[in-house]
């Protein structure tokens, strides 16, 4: 769909149960599709590895742009949000509105040099699912966002999110699981089979109160909530990360690490912004066993019409260390 000997933009296949969606390049209609994948030359080669993808269902994935690897491995997923578990006036028993039906992605490539590089402008819409799968997507709001996406260097992928939301019914967030800070998810983090063999990711890591906190996946802490003694992300530098230190395990190869900023949130919830964890032991190289997500308390219910919005910043690292968290310092 775009080639300009640096990018290339193309529809892909997948077997996803969700609904395809609108793909535009620069306002012009390229038809629909289920994956939309991004790929960008490694300087002085022939090679396109791909650097991001977008899933029908919002799960995005994202890799640096020097990995040798063309496509994408099925390591981490960054979920589009915001998803609220509980109960709304269609939906009066437990829900978790998990993941979004995307319905259009807008691609502009004007502030792209003339050289080729540069950074992508990505507009994505959410719409009610009819597909099969339609219990698990947010049916409750009216999902937008704006995706920038920074000319990949060697060590990392930077891609800026300003997502905005309205609730078109109202909506209680279920109170127990408020209580253990997972009923609203700002976004989420998506990751595939751990064990301590072969994994996708090691570790969260997190700062809180100016301190760095390291929180390893060990198989004594599946099925269980973590961190087991929350505490609240730094309130002036609101940021974690998802930790990859496994380079050579199969079948996650170069699953990158991903640091995750939070920039801004506005709208019903308010206060600190906790991040929680929770993982199984599967070895169904098919499920997701690890979600990881930012919580913000919400209002016992909220009515429709409510709007905000959830501004955040991810970067994929093929270095884990290259995303030590400073207490003092940003990256």
């Amino acid at each position: 769909m775009f080639n300009n000997n640096v990018w290339v933009i193309k529809k892909l296949r997948t077997a996803i149960p969700e609904d395809p969606f609108e793909v535009l390049i620069n306002g012009k209609s390229m038809g629909r599709t289920k994956l939309l994948s991004f790929a960008k030359r490694v300087p002085n080669t022939n090679r396109f590895p791909q650097v991001l993808v977008i899933y029908s269902s919002g799960y995005l994935r994202l890799k640096v742009g020097a990995d040798p690897t063309p496509t994408l491995p099925f390591g981490q997923s960054l979920v589009l949000g915001p998803a609220i578990s509980g109960t709304s006036t269609s939906f009066p028993k437990r829900t978790l509105f998990f993941h979004p039906q995307l319905q259009r992605v807008a691609v502009d490539t004007s502030q792209l040099g003339r050289d080729g590089t540069g950074r992508l402008l990505i507009q994505i819409t959410s719409s009610r699912s009819s597909s099969p799968n339609s219990a698990t997507t947010n049916q409750i709001m009216n999902l937008s966002w704006a995706l920038i996406l920074e000319d990949p260097s060697d060590l990392a992928t930077t891609l800026h999110v300003a997502g905005t939301f309205e609730l078109t019914e109202d909506v209680v967030p279920d109170p127990v699981q408020t209580e253990k800070f997972e009923s609203v998810r700002l976004l989420q983090v998506s990751t595939m089979y751990i064990d301590n063999v072969r994994h996708d990711v090691d570790a969260l890591r997190f700062l809180t109160g100016g301190n760095v906190v390291t929180l390893s996946y060990s198989p004594a802490l599946a099925n269980l909530l973590l961190p087991i003694s929350p505490t609240s992300l730094d309130q002036g530098m609101p940021m974690f990360d998802s930790v990859h230190t496994d380079d050579v395990g199969q079948p996650n190869g170069n699953t990158p690490s991903y640091r995750i900023r939070i920039n801004s949130t506005t709208g019903p919830m308010t206060g600190p912004i906790m991040v929680r964890a929770f993982f199984n032991r599967s070895q169904n190289l098919h499920n997701d066993n690890l979600g990881l997500w930012a919580f913000q308390q919400p209002p016992a219910s909220i009515k429709k019409g409510t709007t905000g919005n959830i501004d955040y910043t991810v970067i994929a690292s093929i270095n884990p260390h290259s995303l030590q968290l400073r207490p003092l310092l940003p990256d």
